[in-house]
């Protein structure tokens, strides 16, 4: 069969699209949010190689509800074979041979909602990154990145039942996350007491009345600490305002057991505040202890609560704040926000 030749009007849409790539200014970082962005990165790219070439930070979040076509993410990530910095969320039904055979030199930060079946083979011949953020396991008894090799790991979140597995390298900050009902923060806490972590975010269930010793006792040398509540499928919204902070004298303690602690953040599902105590109350006692012998602790000078508003509903709005110590050891609330339950917040 003989070979049609493309009519002038397709011939013109070539020209045209090629017109515009050629002119498009380049970019080193690139985010991509439909797939219509994918598909119109993709044809530009075909036609001006250096649209990817240059890229150096790329982050693709697809819809989790639209189906896509998996050829034409790879092929965007085909024409980006300079990055450095990766970030990959993508609908659940996505293909285990994704990211197959694709190499990245330069690759250093990859974040992903892959499961981990998904990335042994990708991970193992790239070994030399320096941060990894990796969502839920999947539906592996355990976990098959276990003995994957990172010598130059720093900077590792993951649920908490695959962290022993993955953790090499000497890490310097740390996020363990709570994926299944059965979790517990504390065996990978353990795993840490090796490392010389400065930075740690933990989530930990309401009723862990333990979480800050497991924290105490693994990496007494932090400097930053966030623990973020959560609440166990089985009993969420139970009313109960028990919490491992309510004694805040022995909470104070714990936290002088944490001497090089210079920030501490808090997400918890309740208030902190009560009728009779303010959330100045509650800080200040953290920070320097109730009683005429309170002892302050000498480094700490940042703490910030993401909590409900006082008399507020489950699951409503939250209210961010941030309290810093000034002259004279006197705390003062900086900034007050308001925020989406499903928020996060960061050092």
């Amino acid at each position: 069969m003989s070979n049609v030749p493309d009519s002038p009007t397709r011939s013109r849409h070539h020209a045209s699209l090629a017109s515009s790539a050629l002119a498009l200014p380049t970019r080193r970082d690139i985010r991509i949010t439909t797939l219509e962005n994918l598909q119109h990165f993709v044809v530009l790219g075909n036609y001006n190689t250096n649209i990817g070439r240059v890229v150096e930070d790329l982050s693709i979040a697809l819809p989790s509800n639209v189906g896509y076509p998996a050829q034409a993410l790879r092929a965007a990530l085909r024409l980006a074979p300079n990055i450095e910095c990766l970030v990959l969320d993508v609908p659940a039904e996505s293909p285990i041979s994704l990211l197959s055979s694709l190499q990245f030199p330069n690759l250093r930060v990859f974040s992903t909602n892959l499961p981990h079946r998904a990335l042994v083979a990708f991970l193992n011949s790239h070994p030399h990154l320096d941060a990894l953020a990796l969502r839920d396991c999947g539906r592996s008894a355990a976990c098959p990145l276990r003995g994957v090799e990172f010598s130059n790991l720093t900077n590792l979140q993951c649920p908490s039942r695959c962290f022993v597995g993955i953790l090499r390298g000497p890490l310097i900050a740390a996020t363990v996350n709570l994926s299944r009902m059965t979790s517990m923060s504390s065996i990978a806490l353990r795993s840490l007491s090796s490392s010389h972590l400065h930075s740690l975010t933990v989530d930990y269930f309401n009723n862990d009345y333990d979480v800050i010793l497991h924290v105490i006792n693994a990496t007494p040398n932090l400097r930053k600490l966030k623990l973020n509540e959560k609440a166990q499928p089985q009993r969420r919204h139970d009313g109960s305002t028990r919490r491992p902070w309510n004694d805040l004298q022995e909470w104070h303690r714990s936290l002088l057991r944490l001497p090089f602690l210079e920030e501490f953040m808090l997400r918890t599902l309740i208030s902190v505040c009560t009728g009779n105590r303010t959330e100045l109350d509650v800080v200040t006692a953290w920070a320097r202890g109730t009683g005429r012998r309170a002892t302050p602790h000498s480094n700490l000078y940042h703490i910030a609560l993401m909590q409900r508003h006082l008399g507020g509903a489950p699951g409503l709005q939250q209210q961010l704040s941030h309290w810093f110590k000034h002259e004279r050891g006197v705390w003062a609330r900086v900034t007050t926000v308001a925020v989406g339950p499903s928020d996060s917040f960061t050092m």
